[in-house]
């Protein structure tokens, strides 16, 4: 049973909540079908707030925490208790895991590099062990942590891959649904390693993979967690993951109602006779009462950017924006009025929101829509923090745990001898010489003595 023992909490006030998607955010899917329907997916998901990398444990303090536990981090990867300390500082001993492996796209820092949709905080020695191995079911184990396993795949499973990666039954039908998501949001990305992917085939995925992530989903359905971490991202990154909201819609993409016409409550009919809406009021889908930006640590001096995308329906007039309230002073819009042709639009409109703090401490404010023919406002929060110094930027802190110790001078030996993927860490070329080698061990080295 997944970690849903008494899992009547809903989200806590920090992250508040958020029963559903805002009305008519999946309109755009209804009445397509294979390809197409799949083409509408990446087209509703794709522009969403790109979020900082360094920031990411901002947002796990919201998306990945233990119910009943507010401090304890929810570690899909193994059994182990890690509780986090001051927001935004890295847990030790763990890890931000791309459980869909950068290096599978050639590991540069695209929009998916930070989406947080399958980036979850995970075990460093889990993360070690999984590496880029595809997901699989394991025939033998070499590596087994009494949650997740890894080893030799099953017949017809891998791809080609010497091993793969099993996580618990409790989480397959997560991370199958985290899968559908990437290859939709990120279809037009070209696929650099392809053991479970295909370049030559608009489902991107290819034949086994398909039926092992058709099985985990279906035996493994979206849970309470996945609903409200799907709510919670939706907060910050400003798009939702649809196969969380319809499990159903993977069936229509790659199962067994391909062919048939999506419809949320069931196969419709592609041709359906007109049934206008009666109402012409605006309505703002994207973003939703609550939505926050938040902006994390920003060194005093510099400035950080993040991109709004603005979505709506039926507006007939511009929407008016307005920042206010607490620090405003330091954070500004790139407009304060929005056409009606891109709020209308599928893309909608980019709003960037930028913070240039002027002084130290922890700063706030809101953004205000309004007009535009709607019946009432929306706000939503925008949070950031100004420091002398990014303390999440730490120099040879290769595993992204807040600490250079010996574990960082493993992985660039590991590097360094072919056992590890340089593309699966940041930052281990230390002296940026374009070579990982001794001199890089030295310098972690160097780092840890404190010289």
């Amino acid at each position: 049973m997944k970690r849903l023992i008494a899992y009547l909490i809903v989200l806590c006030a920090t992250v508040g909540t958020q029963a559903a998607p805002s009305k008519n955010y999946y309109a755009s899917l209804m009445g397509k079908t294979g390809q197409e329907l799949k083409t509408a997916v990446h087209d509703l998901t794709v522009n969403h707030t790109v979020l900082s990398y360094n920031n990411l444990w901002y947002y796990y303090y919201d998306t990945d925490y233990v119910p009943g536990n507010r401090n304890q981090v929810w570690d899909m990867y193994s059994n182990n208790t890690y509780y986090f300390g001051t927001r935004g500082n890295a847990v030790s001993g763990m890890n931000k895991e791309h459980s869909f492996p950068k290096s599978w796209w050639g590991g540069s820092k695209n929009d998916a590099y930070s989406d947080l949709h399958h980036l979850i905080p995970t075990d460093a020695n889990a993360n070690s062990a999984r590496s880029n191995w595809p997901f699989g079911e394991v025939a033998s184990s070499d590596w087994d942590n009494g949650l997740s396993k890894r080893g030799t795949p099953r017949s017809g499973q891998g791809g080609g891959a010497s091993r793969v990666f099993e996580p618990a039954d409790e989480y397959k039908g997560d991370f199958a649904r985290i899968y559908f998501y990437m290859v939709s949001c990120y279809q037009d990305l070209n696929w650099k390693t392809t053991y479970m992917l295909t370049n030559s085939d608009w489902r991107s995925l290819n034949q086994w993979s398909i039926d092992l992530l058709l099985k985990w989903a279906r035996e493994d359905p979206v849970s309470e967690k996945e609903q409200n971490r799907n709510d919670a991202i939706e907060r910050y990154q400003n798009n939702r993951n649809p196969f969380v909201d319809n499990p159903d819609l993977m069936e229509y993409i790659w199962g067994n109602k391909v062919g048939t016409a999506f419809g949320e409550d069931g196969p419709i009919d592609p041709d359906p006779d007109p049934d206008p809406d009666p109402t012409d009021v605006a309505t703002l889908i994207s973003p939703t009462q609550g939505t926050v930006l938040e902006f994390g640590e920003v060194a005093l001096g510099d400035s950080a950017t993040l991109t709004l995308y603005v979505r709506g329906e039926k507006f007939s007039q511009p929407l008016s924006l307005k920042c206010y309230l607490n620090n405003y002073q330091m954070f500004s819009l790139s407009t304060t009025s929005i056409d009606t042709a891109s709020l209308n639009s599928l893309g909608g409109y980019p709003l960037q929101v930028t913070y240039k703090p002027t002084a130290l401490g922890e700063h706030k404010a809101k953004i205000l829509f309004s007009g535009g023919g709607m019946t009432s406002s929306v706000g939503i929060q925008l949070r950031a923090t100004c420091v002398e110094s990014a303390s999440h930027d730490l120099l040879g802190d290769i595993n992204g745990d807040g600490i250079v110790d010996i574990m960082d001078v493993n992985i660039i030996i590991n590097i360094m001898l072919g056992k590890t993927d340089a593309a699966l860490y940041d930052g281990c070329d230390i002296n940026d010489d374009g070579n990982v080698d001794v001199s890089d061990v030295n310098s972690v080295i160097n780092l840890m003595l404190g010289k």
